[in-house]
This record gives structure tokens, C-alpha cells and sequence, in this order.
């Protein structure tokens, strides 16, 4: 094996440590919330404030990164940011200054997300390619499970707070790792590659769905809304409404879970498990959705997933009526969990992968950049209305509408197929 080969296996483990970082910084947060006596209101606003600010810092970063033409810096500081954030948080004793610093948050780590998937593509032969972010994405998720799985047995014996440190040393792990293992390529390429390249996109979705190649203008606004005036005989605003549908219901169920999980006396330890398990699959699942992908189609497969979500997020409502609690709501989350996190990895390397398909030559840049925009507002509604939801009808109304907000999106994904039929 050339030194070369060495290194690139190398700096591709760069994404196990800060992944483990965001994954136990984003389980640990409601938590924390929680903790300092915020209610599911409060939980609510701090993430739709989070999903708001991804919109425009990932636009301004994707411009950034175009004019400088450097990859490299944009992880460092990116994951320095990260770090010194989430060192921050130990010492964040209001939730106001809470949600001042996930902003902060948000903004500082969509500063690498163009630059690695410039620097995937960048550094790999393109015959390599599929297999390069096939692993990419597999160390994200290994990454983001093991930033969960400590906490199960973390806050049994440390408080809870102290979890900051742990997540933090994390990502400064992926600093050191990021200084030393990265490599600014040869040739640079141009970011609306992004688009381009099947592996790219979908590696790129499946982590952070925002991509701005181009920026939406006025223009390319007004003649999507001519498109989606056509959502009902057309494909593509079809299937775009069937990504807002999704995000929408995914960020209503998800944002008052932890919530619900402690009004009904979890343990911290209990909802960390939980979360494990939700991650775990997902990794798991990724491994064999290529090959279900090729042996039963993407739609298939995808139809499939959502079906499951539905039954999932079913079983979530269950949970609220039949007053669940310890040892059994426990259990019982673990299965809803497992069922989201299954249809979650499913449905969206399937979906990525029909997107794709679906962008018609030369729009793109715009298409995408219109879809980020779009799953950006429905992660924004979903949040706001979940913590609203939550505080003033209960948990079972946020998770019953989540669950028809799926129904919708599987109605809407399969009117998209016979159309493209």
C-alpha cells in the first residue's frame, strides 16, 4: 500500500470524532434545556432558530469557499468553532444564551460542509468514488452513534452538564486530526460539482441537506411557484413537496420527543439509549441500502421506508395514550426508534438518489439551492410548531400530526412515481 493510499484512509477518519461530537451535542442539548427548567417551548424555539440560521450561513459559506479557493482552513476553523462552542455550553447556565450559541452553532458548522464534499471529490480517482463516500457517510454515522453511546452510562456517575467536555473533546480531536491528515488538492474544482455527482449528492443529503450551488434569485423563486402550481399533474413539485412533508413531520416528531421522554421521568441515561439505538440503525441500515436500492428500485424502497416512518411515529402517539412509563417506556421507545431510524436511512438514500435523477440539465444549481430553502422552512415550521404543540394540546397531537404530515409525504411520493411512470 503507497503512503498516498495511507493517507487517504487516514484523513477520512477525520469525520468519526466530530461526527460523535454532533451526535452527542444534539442528544445532549434538550437534555440540557430541560435541566435549567426550559419546557418543550423552549426546546422548540432553540432548534427552529438553529434550522433558520442554516439557511443563510450556508449560503454565505458556499460563496466563501467558491472565492477562496482553499478547502483545508474551512474544516479547521470550522471544527476549532465547534469545540470552543461546545466548551461554551458547560458554562451556559440560560436558555437564552442556549439558544444564542446553537445559532452560533449553526453557523460555524456549515463552514466545512462544502469544503469536504470538494475535498471527496477532489481526492479520490473517479473510479474510486462511489467507494469513497460510501465510506464517507458509513464514519459519519459510526461517528455520530458513538457520540450517544457513552451517554447511557455518562450521567449515571458525572453530571450532566460535564457531557459538553466529553462531546467537545470529540471534535478537538477531529482538529488535531484535520491539521495534520488533510491535504488542499491539486486541481480545485468548482463547487456546482456538488450537483453533478450522483455519490456526492446523495452523501451530502443524507448528512446536511443544505446546498446552495447558485443562490435562488427572484427569478428562479417565481418560476419554481409556477412549477409547484403544478403539484398535482407534474413530478418534481410532487416530489418536492414530499421532501417539505417529511423534514416538516421529522423536525415536529423529533424536537418534542426528549421532551415527552422526561415528562414521563426518564432517565438521562434511558432517553441516551434511546437515541443509541436510533443512531446505531441507521449506521447499520445504511450498509444494505445500496444493494436494496439496486435489487427493488429506489422508489420501492423509499415507499417502503415511509410506510415504516408512519407505523413508527404511530407507535409514538401509542406511547402518550397508554401513559407508558420507566421500565416499559423505555422499551417501547427503543422500538419507535428503531422503526424511524430504519425508515429514516432507507428513505433518504433512496430519495437522494431519485432527487438527482429528477434535475433536469442546467437548473441544477437552482433546483437544489430552492430545495434547501425549502427543507430549511420545514425544519423551521416543524420545530416551532412542536414545542406549541406540545405545551398547549400535548404529546399525542404533535406526534398524531407528525404522523399524518408522513401519510402526506407517502401519498404525495407516490403520485410523484405514477407521474414519472
Amino acid at each position: 500500500m503507497t503512503a498516498a493510499k495511507i493517507k487517504d484512509e487516514k484523513w477520512l477518519w477525520i469525520f468519526v470524532p466530530i461526527n460523535a461530537a454532533i451526535g452527542g451535542f444534539s442528544t445532549l442539548l434538550p437534555l440540557y434545556i430541560i435541566s435549567l427548567g426550559g419546557s418543550v417551548i423552549d426546546v422548540g424555539n432553540v432548534a427552529s432558530a438553529y434550522s433558520l440560521a442554516l439557511i443563510p450561513s450556508s449560503i454565505l459559506w458556499g460563496i466563501a469557499v467558491d472565492r477562496k479557493g482553499k478547502r483545508k482552513p474551512f474544516v479547521i476553523y470550522s471544527y476549532l468553532g465547534i469545540t470552543a462552542l461546545i466548551v461554551a455550553g458547560f458554562f451556559v447556565t440560560e436558555i437564552g444564551t442556549i439558544l444564542l450559541l446553537y445559532v452560533c452553532y449553526a453557523v460555524v458548522s456549515t463552514a466545512a460542509a462544502p469544503a469536504v464534499s470538494l475535498l471527496l471529490i477532489e481526492s479520490s480517482p473517479k473510479r474510486t468514488l462511489s467507494m469513497t463516500f460510501a465510506k464517507y457517510s458509513a464514519l459519519t454515522l459510526v461517528g455520530t452513534a458513538a457520540g450517544a453511546i457513552p451517554g447511557t452510562f455518562w450521567t449515571s456517575f458525572f453530571p450532566l452538564g460535564a457531557y459538553f467536555l466529553l462531546c467537545a473533546a470529540f471534535s478537538g480531536i477531529s482538529v488535531i486530526l484535520a491539521a495534520n491528515y488533510l491535504v488542499e488538492p491539486t486541481f480545485p474544482l468548482e463547487r456546482k460539482i456538488v450537483a453533478l455527482t450522483q455519490e456526492s449528492l446523495v452523501a451530502r443529503l443524507r448528512t446536511f441537506s443544505m446546498i446552495f450551488i447558485n443562490i435562488p434569485s427572484l427569478d428562479d423563486i417565481k418560476a419554481f411557484g409556477k412549477l409547484m402550481r403544478s403539484v398535482f399533474t407534474r413530478h418534481l413539485p410532487l416530489l418536492y413537496l414530499s421532501f417539505f412533508l417529511f423534514f416538516s413531520a421529522a423536525n415536529l416528531f423529533f424536537t418534542a420527543y426528549t421532551p415527552f421522554l422526561k415528562s414521563r421521568q426518564l432517565e438521562d441515561s434511558g432517553v441516551f439509549t434511546v437515541y443509541s439505538i436510533l443512531f446505531v440503525l441507521e449506521a447499520a441500515i445504511f450498509l444494505i441500502t445500496g444493494r436494496a436500492c439496486s435489487r427493488f428500485g429506489e422508489h420501492r424502497v423509499a415507499i417502503s421506508a415511509l410506510s415504516i416512518r408512519i407505523v413508527g411515529f404511530s407507535a409514538g402517539v401509542a406511547t402518550v395514550l397508554l401513559m407508558l412509563r420507566g421500565s416499559v417506556l423505555l422499551v417501547a421507545s427503543m422500538g419507535v426508534t428503531a422503526m424511524t431510524g430504519t425508515a429514516y436511512a432507507l428513505y433518504t438514500t433512496s430519495s437522494s438518489v431519485l432527487l438527482f435523477r429528477s434535475l433536469p440539465p442546467g437548473k441544477q444549481g437552482e433546483l437544489l439551492g430552492v430545495y434547501s430553502a425549502l427543507t430549511g422552512i420545514a425544519a423551521f415550521i416543524g420545530a416551532i410548531m412542536s414545542g406549541y404543540l406540545s405545551f398547549h394540546f400535548g404529546y399525542w397531537v404533535t406526534f398524531s400530526v407528525a404522523t399524518f404530515l408522513v401519510a402526506g409525504c407517502l401519498l404525495a411520493f407516490r403520485s410523484a412515481v405514477r407521474q414519472n411512470s
